[in-house]
Order: structure tokens, then C-alpha cells, then sequence
């Protein structure tokens, strides 16, 4: 049997000093923190490419898909603060729907071309509405979610002049019933009560006037 002693390089190597431990250990948790940051604003930023120009409400209630060219416009009523508004009181004119929500800033830029479409489309040949379709007001903040109310629609109307019928919809009828995937939503209903026209975001002038012509306004 040899006589030479066993290897002990294993028993008497050194080892890291305690603080170095703690600085290895924090470093990567910063560094997990960073990738998890980084993938979800990736995936945010994918989601948005889907839905160019809109707004999503935080802790969104789950509605349905918007209704796509060609379907059937579903009837609504809605009681707002200025009466009952329903599409029955169109009488068979064109229309275009707008579901929006009052802190949205692509909703608030979409007014001017609103504005526009109502400046060049007479009443008499199409209606316009729009309805709210988030129930959080301009005020909320993500540790105080306020509830949209009369105060906050009335004071968008005066803020972005608008000259239509502006809905508060409490109970979110017409969201749930046309559905919604981001602020705004806007359709455009021919006389048959046929979307012709159906998108989220903020769209260009040329693209809505063409959507309205095509239903016949």
C-alpha cells in the first residue's frame, strides 16, 4: 500500500467571503428583474402592434371582439345623463359609432377628426354618437380607480368642442354588444344597419370619410 497522503486540495480550498456571496446574490436578482422587465414591455409592445394608436383601460372588464365588416349592427339604448339615446331613433340612417373613454389621449386626439367628418357629412345624411366604454374616469390613478360619471364626459365635450351626442354608458351596453379591443373603437352602420367599416385606434381623415361614403352618407 503507497504511503503518500491522500489529496486534501479539495478539504482546504478556499472559500468566498460571505459579503461576496450577498453581492453575487443581489446582482443576479437585479439582473432577473431586468430580463422579466424587458420581456414584458416586449410583449407590450407587440400587443400595441396590433392595435396601432388605441388605449387599453388598466384591469380591463372583458368584452368581445369588435363586430367585423359585414356583420349585423345589434340595436342599443342607452341612459345617460342627457336622456335615453337609442339606435331606433336613427330611423334607418347611416351612422358611425365611436366607443370611447375620456382619458384616453388617442381618444381625445381623435376628436379633430371627428370634428371634421362632422363638418363635411351633414346630420341630415348620417348620424354620429359616441359612447363611453370604460368605466374609469380621467381622474383615476392605478391605487384609486374612479368610476366614470356625467361631470367627466361633460367636461370632455367642452373641452374638445364636441357638437354630438356624447353617451355615458354606466353599465357598458353598447361595449359589450358592438365589443371593443382598445380606445377608441369606431364603427360605421349603412341604412341596412350593416358595418361597413370597423377599427380601433385613431384613424386618418381620408380613411373615415371613404368608410362613410361607403355607407352611403
Amino acid at each position: 500500500m503507497s504511503s503518500r497522503p491522500k489529496d486534501s486540495r479539495n478539504i482546504h480550498a478556499p472559500q468566498p467571503h460571505p459579503a461576496r456571496r450577498r453581492a453575487v446574490a443581489v446582482w443576479a436578482s437585479v439582473i432577473g428583474a431586468i430580463i422579466i422587465i424587458a420581456i414584458i414591455i416586449y410583449a407590450v409592445l407587440q400587443g400595441n402592434k396590433t392595435v396601432p394608436g388605441s388605449a387599453v383601460a388598466p384591469n380591463p372588464p372583458q368584452l368581445p371582439p369588435p363586430l367585423g365588416v359585414g356583420s349585423r349592427a345589434p340595436s342599443f339604448a342607452v341612459r345617460s345623463g342627457i336622456g335615453t339615446f337609442s339606435s331606433s331613433s336613427l330611423g334607418g340612417t347611416p351612422y358611425l359609432l365611436e366607443i370611447f373613454a375620456t382619458w384616453c389621449p388617442h381618444c381625445q386626439r381623435m376628436t379633430k377628426v371627428l370634428r371634421a367628418v362632422r363638418a363635411r357629412v351633414p346630420e341630415s345624411k348620417m348620424a354620429m354618437v359616441s359612447v363611453t366604454g370604460s368605466p374609469y374616469a380621467a381622474n383615476s390613478t392605478p391605487d384609486n380607480l374612479v368610476p366614470e360619471n356625467q361631470d367627466d364626459v361633460d367636461h370632455f365635450d367642452s373641452t374638445y368642442g364636441i357638437t354630438w351626442p356624447t353617451l355615458l354608458d354606466t353599465d357598458l351596453v353598447v361595449a359589450h354588444a358592438f365589443g371593443l379591443n382598445g380606445f377608441p373603437t369606431i364603427f360605421v352602420v349603412n341604412s341596412k344597419g350593416t358595418i361597413v367599416y370597423s377599427s380601433s385606434g385613431e384613424v386618418p381623415l381620408a380613411e373615415l370619410l371613404g368608410a362613410v361614403r361607403r355607407a352611403g352618407a
